[in-house]
């Protein structure tokens, strides 16, 4: 027996050969080629089972670094922003969105999300409304901030803030 546990057994080969040189008419050297329909045709093991594709939002979108957009973009899930936004970013209120804003990202315009976070530049409204918004150590925001909780990080921060409080909200 072989040592090689890659190796195929040779009981296998001759199976599959023995099953196409059944069907397969024999072409000897010189001559010319069988017609088509005498030719052999490979059928798939089974028949390949469609996929189905989920309904509903699309979970995640990136716009790449080097890339740019200008506009209003509804976006049905979360977002990574690495490049430039001239325009505003709302992530639907019937999805738990977040919109990142990356080192290289920038936005220029306003970001409607429950969660934002912030570690490129941004000018213009971050309205987290009840939700979350962070500011990270690389940010540099200037505009307005609407937010049930806040976290800055040493963030360059030129905004007015607003609390927006929550019937669950308990701190005055």
């Amino acid at each position: 027996m072989d040592s090689n546990p890659y190796a195929s057994d040779p009981s296998d080969d001759e199976a599959v050969s023995d099953d196409l040189s059944a069907d397969a008419p024999e072409v000897m050297m010189g001559q010319s080629m069988p017609e088509p329909h005498q030719l052999p045709t490979l059928q798939p093991a089974m028949q390949a089972m469609p996929v189905a594709v989920p309904e509903g939002p699309i979970r995640h979108s990136t716009l790449a670094d080097g890339l740019s957009f200008s506009g209003t973009a509804a976006i049905a899930g979360s977002i990574t922003v690495a490049g430039e936004v001239q325009g505003d970013l709302r992530v639907s209120e019937a999805v738990d969105g977040h919109v990142t804003v990356t080192e290289t990202g920038t936005v220029v315009g306003d970001i409607t999300a429950r969660n934002i976070s912030v570690l490129g530049q941004t000018v213009g409204l971050l309205d987290a409304g009840g939700g979350r918004v962070s500011l990270h150590s690389t940010a540099s925001v200037s505009g307005r901030i609407r937010y049930t909780h806040l976290q800055v990080n040493g963030a360059d921060l030129n905004a007015q803030l607003e609390r927006v409080r929550t019937d669950g909200d308990q701190r005055h």
